[in-house]
């Protein structure tokens, strides 16, 4: 098998040069358990373990490997490789790790913990953000999502699956339009297999598609389809919680026939943000337009005059519940960039010390 035919382009290779010169060999990560790793080269399929020297150098989560990691391998034996360092990635798909010690709710946002990166998968070229139409469809989470994957710098994809479920699915497709603008949207169906030649734009040669949403969306079933076969296994949704059962356990890359790759991931309930203010004047930049309408500058849109905010939510431009989720995610990354300063300030004192 050849790199190219796993993603390997002239970025890669220009990053790896100083490695080929010491004898080294560059190979992807197409899965990952704990300190277990499976790696793909052009000599075959190998186990992978990390280097002494890697582990000693490594930080924090994000340091390690992650699933689409290009990796830095010499070989053991033939079916064993050591992992000696990642090359740098070009994009990958994290969120603030959850769970992480003790925390609490302050005025609406989750707050305490430990501040680290969850990297979930990398090397990424587009982003299918599927959410089915049940219970499952969820604004506010779609919003956070786009926020995520345009962090990423990765193209996003909304899929709307389980479109037989509803007579008219046009209620969905506009209420998803106005928190997404100009990202594509699909309806499909893979139980009736409706619409499911819009894949075709999508999969191509040395391309990268990962697989983002809440379990029981369908992801691992969309896999399925893509290969005609049960490579992922699937359950059915829990009749108690209308949640998914979490068939898939951890990020797993498929090459598939077209000669791209995708990479399916467990369902993710706790989406919590990982990103810079910035990023929302891309994820809202209907918010951003009105904002910069206002009478003045420091409006805060609660009671100035002037105000084009309040104005567009009046006049039904602005859905209140669109304005409300703009200034949830900028007081969670406010909060998160003042978590960040303060434990890694926290992180480099003890290493004076």
């Amino acid at each position: 098998m050849s790199l190219e035919n796993l993603g390997w382009d002239n970025y890669f290779q220009d990053k790896f040069k100083s490695y080929l010169e010491k004898g080294f060999e560059a190979g992807r990560v197409v899965n990952q358990h704990k300190g277990n790793y499976i790696v793909y080269s052009e000599k075959g399929n190998f186990s992978g373990k990390l280097s002494g020297k890697f582990m000693h150098n490594a930080d924090v989560k994000k340091d390690y490997p992650t699933v689409g990691d290009w990796v830095v391998i010499k070989n053991i034996n033939d079916k064993e490789v050591v992992i000696h360092d990642i090359l740098p990635r070009k994009s990958y798909f994290s969120r603030k790790l959850s769970i992480s010690g003790g925390r609490k709710v302050k005025n609406g946002v989750l707050v305490g913990g430990y501040i680290e990166e969850q990297i979930i998968g990398s090397n990424i070229d587009i982003a299918f953000i599927v959410i089915g139409a049940d219970d499952n469809f969820n604004v506010q989470r779609i919003e956070r999502y786009i926020t995520l994957v345009r962090s990423s710098k990765i193209l996003p994809v909304i899929l709307l699956n389980k479109c037989d479920l509803c007579n008219d699915i046009s209620e969905y497709i506009e209420n998803i339009k106005a928190a997404s603008h100009d990202i594509d949207i699909h309806a499909i169906s893979i139980l009736d297999k409706i619409n499911l030649n819009v894949f075709n734009e999508y999969l191509c040669l040395g391309k990268t598609l990962v697989f983002l949403g809440s379990s029981g969306v369908g992801k691992s079933s969309i896999i399925n389809y893509l290969f005609g076969d049960d490579m992922q296994r699937t359950n059915s949704v829990s009749d108690s919680n209308k949640k998914g059962k979490h068939t898939t356990t951890s990020p797993r890359l498929f090459l598939h026939q077209s000669g791209c790759m995708l990479i399916d991931t467990p369902g993710i309930r706790e989406l919590q943000l990982w990103a810079d203010e910035d990023i929302l004047k891309e994820s809202f930049k209907d918010v951003y337009s009105l904002t910069e309408k206002c009478k003045y500058r420091d409006c805060t849109h609660k009671k100035e005059p002037g105000c084009a905010i309040k104005m567009a939510i009046d006049s039904g431009e602005l859905p209140i519940k669109r304005f409300e989720s703009y200034i949830s995610q900028l007081k969670e990354l406010k909060s998160l960039k003042e978590s960040k300063n303060a434990y890694y300030s926290n992180r480099k004192n003890n290493k004076k010390i």
